[in-house]
């Protein structure tokens, strides 16, 4: 194993500069994470693996914002300040456990020594719970969950791989011709443009566009059909790759009009707090997400994407939100592969893009096909690598203009929404078996609400994390899921058992 030298000073990368400008009391730039034992966890087993697997690997874990732009070492380290051991507040049952996290949502972290905290609070049913807080300076959430998970140990000698995560390549949809989806993604745009028009003869002009834009599609498919037929091998091939080159121009143009247009007026808009709140569902069995996607040609991502919308549509009906179309979120998107030997200087490697989900739609196979459209949208598109060159930029600029042009962009959106892959079995943690995790991305600007959707061991678990003034029952939420995925289940003839 490679040892880096703490005590030697290096460059803040201006992506995680960033971050350091972005905290603000009502809304700390803290990575939150949360998981639990069967069994007490021994202090001083948890203590040796934080030495040898975190401090020994990761510099940054011993080091503290110094200067400008720059790491140092903390010539005042003392692991006692980072690491803590105490007992469960009683009933020592989940609710206690929620309430526990809720008021580590708010804390600053203290930039004299380095940006982490983690805590292990015994007495949490039979077992022990662990809640790690690590500033996003320091990595991104992805990263710094391969660091918890790197943590724990395999209970049989053969452990699954884990799942892919990350990376830059675009990934097209399946469809024969290229320039038939360009023409269909027009319609699609068109449509929708009709669905928010509500001056009736402006709307029967774009029905009557939109008519039109599908015949012509028709004429255009056939055309195309005919002509690729003909080509040799070679042009063909080009002509092919250049019109999927368009494609993805035009999905990000589109992605990039949505940073440029209206803030975000919908529910729970407004000035969030200091008090937070948290609260998480009972495991999702990931066979039941699986059958789903399977039957339906969609990702696992996709259909839990669907599920939260759904769940979304619950906890607001009744609320005069019923003409809402969408809820747009910020999600972040890993531009890094997985890469199990994690780089040790860590760092931010994503990039933040827009992906609105699809509100009052009719029942849950209409809402998945919905979901499925925009993600793929944003999978077939240059809109991670253009938001990270803008959040680079940003990260090398002043303070103010960080802060101005991030609460821009945060007004765009309700909030963050996370998909974190964990270990496909189980772990144990300092020899205690893991038996559940969720984890937080952070909010910043006058967010409210950040939700993680986060698997682990054939599990799914979602979790919420609110303002307390603005979102007060993050627990309705969760009843609320669970209904959608009763339902989900349901409706889709999909297997349910664990």
């Amino acid at each position: 194993m490679t040892r880096h030298n703490p005590s030697l000073r290096r460059p803040m990368r201006a992506q995680d500069h960033l971050w350091l400008h972005l905290d603000t009391p009502v809304n700390r730039l803290v990575v939150t994470s949360v998981l639990w034992t069967a069994t007490p966890v021994d202090p001083s087993a948890l203590r040796s693996v934080l030495a040898d697997r975190v401090l020994a690997r990761y510099p940054v874990f011993l080091q503290r914002p110094a200067g400008r732009r720059v790491w140092a070492a903390d010539p005042d380290f003392d692991l006692g300040r980072h690491f803590t051991v105490s007992a469960l507040p009683p009933p020592g049952d989940t609710g206690a456990l929620q309430e526990h996290v809720a008021r580590r949502l708010g804390c600053r972290m203290d930039l004299d020594h380095p940006l982490w905290t983690i805590e292990l609070l015994q007495g949490y049913g039979p077992g022990s719970a662990v809640v790690s807080r690590f500033h996003h300076a320091m990595a991104d959430g992805i990263r710094l969950t391969q660091v918890m998970f790197g943590m724990l140990d395999p209970l049989r000698p053969d452990p699954a791989p884990p799942a892919p995560v990350g990376g830059t390549a675009v990934r097209h949809g399946p469809t024969a011709h290229a320039a038939a989806r360009l023409a269909t993604t027009g319609v699609q745009l068109l449509t929708r443009l009709g669905e928010h028009v509500e001056v009736p003869p402006v709307r029967a002009a774009l029905a009557l566009g939109t008519l039109g834009g599908a015949a012509a599609l028709a004429v255009t498919g056939a055309l195309v059909e005919g002509v690729a037929g003909r080509l040799p091998t070679g042009p063909r091939r080009l002509a092919g790759h250049l019109a999927e080159q368009a494609v993805t121009a035009w999905h990000t143009a589109a992605g990039a009009s949505h940073l440029v247009g209206p803030a975000y007026q919908g529910p729970w808009h407004g000035e969030p707090g200091l008090a937070k709140a948290a609260a998480w569902s009972d495991a999702v069995p990931l066979d039941l997400v699986h059958d789903i996607a399977r039957r339906t040609g969609t990702t696992v991502n996709d259909v839990c994407a669907a599920l939260l919308t759904g769940a979304l549509d619950r906890y607001l009906a009744g609320r005069d939100h019923h003409l809402l179309h969408d809820m747009p979120w910020m999600v972040p998107v890993s531009l890094a592969r997985f890469d199990a030997a994690l780089p040790p200087l860590l760092g931010n490697h994503f990039a933040l893009v827009l992906a609105a989900l699809p509100l009052a739609r009719a029942g849950f196979p209409e809402r998945l096909l919905e979901v499925h459209r925009r993600m793929a949208r944003i999978r077939d598109s240059y809109e991670p690598l253009v938001n990270v060159g803008v959040q680079d930029l940003v990260g090398r600029g002043s303070r103010g203009a960080a802060v101005a042009l991030t609460r821009y962009l945060t007004a765009r959106s309700a909030g963050v929404l996370t998909n974190v892959p964990g270990p496909r079995e189980e772990m144990a943690l300092a020899g205690a078996r893991v038996l559940g995790a969720v984890g937080w991305a952070p909010c910043s600007g006058r967010q409210p609400i950040t939700v993680c959707i986060f698997s682990y061991a054939g599990r799914i678990r979602f979790g919420f994390a609110t303002d307390e003034t603005l979102i007060p029952d993050p627990g309705r939420l969760v009843r609320a899921l669970d209904d959608e995925v009763r339902y989900a289940g349901a409706v889709m003839g999909a297997a349910t058992a664990s």
